[in-house]
């Protein structure tokens, strides 16, 4: 019979109960085969008969040999084992026939437990797979849950600030809002005798320059390389720092009625590189550094301000406060990367 490999898990057919009937069916055929050959030997065989069943032309007349002579008490003991075996053959016979059955049982059994597990474990898969989604949809839940309930908060924080907004709106009483008119002033081209205090707006923020005080240290530099910058026909310097700012300049030199005439060509203004501005709502405090330069400067002196693309909102709120101080305002806008320059043939400030 064909065995099923099975589970660990399950039932198993004992493989020492199989080896017994195996064991057991080889002894009936080994007990089998010696009762055919005793047979064989004690029966006469009829020449004759195979004759007939070999030959058909002739036909020879039978010819009988006897066996050899078995006295009774041999043969008796023969019947008598012989009856013996097949007893015993008997038996084996029938506990072949009981052990297949149980076999059989044993096998309808385990079929029966196979199909019981599987269907146990496809309800086990089935609850599984609903524990999975049940699991997932109630963290979904939780989460929108845990958002809803930080957008209440947020609602309740928006909605007491709007309350107290109203309850200190309806405290104060009613204000008249006034409207500032000013009139646009005529501009005014300064003159050279005019002080005049030069700013930078650059990156909302503002930073004094101090032209005029290098403009005094250049001066110096060239009365002492007079001698030098009267052999070449091009010279340039530069003088600084002075309050973060350094000043390069190009002097040329010209011969006139056999004279040679030095004049500054061309200077430019460069910051250092960690040099830091006040931004609006500093600059605009009573006790900022913007705030200090006006105050040491003379009265009716213009206030001239180098202005960036980004600066133009600071530039307003500094120009208003220069004209509550009793200045005119000057703008010189300039275009992003471009540095502070001057020549003698460029133009003066207009304030107004």
């Amino acid at each position: 019979m064909s065995r099923r490999k099975k589970p660990r898990e399950e039932m198993e057919f004992g493989s020492d109960s199989f080896l017994d009937v195996v064991a057991n069916v080889v002894g009936i055929l080994i007990i089998l085969m010696v009762l055919a050959g005793i047979r064989a030997k004690t029966a006469p065989v009829n020449l004759a008969e195979e004759a007939s069943e070999t030959t058909s032309v002739e036909t020879l007349p039978p010819i009988m040999i006897a066996a050899e002579p078995v006295d009774d008490e041999t043969k008796a003991a023969r019947q008598r084992e012989l009856a013996k075996l097949q007893s015993k053959s008997d038996s084996l016979q029938q506990e072949l026939d009981r052990l297949r059955q149980a076999t059989d049982a044993d096998e309808t059994k385990l079929t029966e437990l196979q199909s019981q597990g599987a269907v146990q474990k496809n309800r086990f898969t089935a609850l599984a797979s609903n524990l999975e989604g049940e699991f997932a949809a109630l963290r979904d839940d939780q989460q929108k849950s845990e958002l809803l309930e930080t957008a209440a908060r947020a609602v309740r924080v928006r909605l007491k600030k709007r309350q107290a907004e109203v309850t200190a709106a309806e405290k104060q009483p009613n204000r008249v809002k006034q409207l500032e008119h000013r009139i646009t002033p005529v501009s005014r081209v300064i003159s050279e005798n005019e002080t005049e205090l030069h700013f930078r707006c650059q990156g909302s923020a503002v930073t004094v320059v101090p032209i005029e005080e290098l403009v005094e240290r250049m001066k110096a530099q060239m009365e002492r390389q007079r001698d030098v910058i009267l052999r070449l026909k091009k010279y340039s310097g530069a003088v600084g720092p002075v309050r973060g700012w350094n000043l390069t300049y190009v002097i040329e030199t010209q011969q006139q009625l056999g004279m040679i005439r030095a004049a500054v060509s061309q200077f430019e203004l460069l910051p250092e590189s960690d040099l830091a501005g006040e931004r609006n709502d500093v600059a605009l405090q009573p006790d900022s550094a913007f705030r200090n330069e006006l105050r040491k400067a003379e009265p009716g002196s213009t206030i001239t301000f180098w202005v960036y693309p980004d600066s133009f909102v600071l530039f307003r709120k500094l120009q208003a406060l220069s004209h509550r101080e009793g200045f005119t305002v000057a703008a010189r806008p300039l275009p992003a990367g471009t540095p502070i320059m001057g020549s003698p043939n460029g133009s003066r400030s207009a304030a107004q």
